[in-house]
């Protein structure tokens, strides 16, 4: 598009304008196909295979949504290729993360203050404090790989009935409120009440 008719600085505004509005109705155009590829038909093929995966029980709404999962990407539970051939490519260039933060976290702290020093003696050295923090730090990092999480244990029972207070299951309505209205009494040693 030429500029030539309008000579004015505004032309040039004008036109600049118009390539950017094109420039967005492309991108546009591009993402909405994008989203209609999502709603290819599935074909009879698909749903055949998703019937007998599912049996003669399943709903065909649910057929058709199995049908519709399993058409795109990669099949549950396959591996990534890609983050394989990354992991391999990256190994290709020495060794493995986890053996450098092993190395690392078992040196010991005045090692690596020593070394520290001999590699800038003019610059902040690493403090033993600073030391110490880098090997948590690496253990931190290794540790799930070595142990997993435990299960939080959650005690449920409960002492008696009197630690749980339902008025007409557990107590009265009046031994509710002599609860809710209740002070604290005096327990001697023993733990009986005074």
């Amino acid at each position: 598009m030429s500029t030539r008719r309008n000579e004015s600085p505004g032309g040039k505004v004008e036109a600049g304008a118009l390539i950017e509005q094109s420039k967005a109705l492309v991108d546009a155009a591009a993402a909405e196909e994008q989203q209609l590829s999502m709603l290819e038909p599935v074909t009879p093929e698909e749903m055949a295979i998703a019937r007998e995966e599912l049996g003669g029980e399943a709903g065909r709404l649910t057929v058709l949504r199995h049908a519709r999962a399993t058409q795109r990407g990669r099949p549950a539970g396959v591996k990534n290729r890609r983050t394989e051939d990354f992991r391999k490519y990256i190994l290709g260039f020495g060794q493995d993360p986890a053996i450098t933060l092993m190395q690392i976290q078992n040196t010991d702290p005045e090692i690596l203050v020593e070394r520290s020093a001999e590699m800038d003696p003019v610059k902040r050295r690493m403090s033993y404090g600073d030391a110490q923090q880098l090997r948590v730090r690496c253990a931190e990092a290794l540790m799930p790989f070595i142990h997993s999480k435990q299960p939080v244990a959650v005690d449920m029972n409960f002492s008696g009935l009197s630690d749980l207070v339902i008025a007409g299951v557990t107590h009265s309505e009046a031994q509710v409120q002599d609860i809710i209205e209740g002070d604290f009494m005096p327990l001697d040693d023993d733990g009986d009440e005074a």
